[in-house]
């Protein structure tokens, strides 16, 4: 990401969103490394990916047998990713639907055995976009949120300050009375940046949706 906002669109609007891909014609192809250690092991249902980006994610959850609803804000990105779909083993892009839409106001028609949105920094203050998600959850279903933590100072240099979020965001916008958390930490992982090692704090919030919920 980058420091910079553009006149009348502030980060992280619709409009942010599409110029930062405009502005950089790679993205992702393997899905991120919290999602494969959290979800790998779940049967395939229904699964949304709220901010997909250029897809990696999506096409990973598609690969292993879920049915993907994949969002993105910016057509720049959701045009790629159904590029990268379409590079697949059969079947894949068939198990996901693309959507360009703006997720701070988009209404999803179903609820998803699985919810996931990783470093995804709305226009909107983030506990309300956690409650956003976590509406689209079916009773015993799964919600993943996962992002920069308030400890990762390389994020912090290379993105608005709102790009950093803290778990309480997070947990605090889960009723314990639908919820069940068994996954609320900041992780670290390494990473290669301009021919440097870099280490990256991510917060991971994994939840469960009660079935009575």
């Amino acid at each position: 990401m980058s420091n910079e906002t553009h006149a009348d669109h502030p980060a992280f609007s619709a409009h942010w969103w599409e110029q930062h891909y405009q502005a950089r014609p790679t993205g992702h192809v393997s899905p991120g490394p919290q999602l494969v250690a959290e979800v790998a092991d779940l049967p395939p249902g229904t699964a949304l990916d709220a901010g997909c980006g250029t897809g990696a994610d999506a096409i990973w959850l598609a690969s292993r047998g879920w049915q993907v609803t994949a969002v993105d804000a910016s057509s720049t990105a959701i045009g790629r990713a159904e590029k990268l779909a379409a590079q697949q083993e059969p079947g894949v892009a068939q198990r996901i639907t693309w959507f360009t839409a703006d997720l701070t106001c988009w209404e999803p028609s179903q609820r998803y055995d699985l919810v996931i949105s990783q470093y995804v920094h709305p226009d909107l203050p983030f506990d309300q976009f956690v409650a956003r998600l976590a509406a689209a959850v079916a009773p015993g279903g799964t919600l993943l949120v996962v992002g920069h933590d308030h400890a990762d100072t390389h994020s912090a240099a290379h993105a608005p300050q709102a790009a950093s979020i803290g778990l309480d965001a997070v947990v605090g916008s889960l009723p314990e009375v639908q919820w069940e958390v068994a996954v609320a930490e900041s992780r670290t992982r390494e990473v290669q940046h301009d021919s440097k090692q870099l280490t990256i704090h991510d917060f991971v919030v994994r939840a469960h949706r009660t079935s009575s919920a």
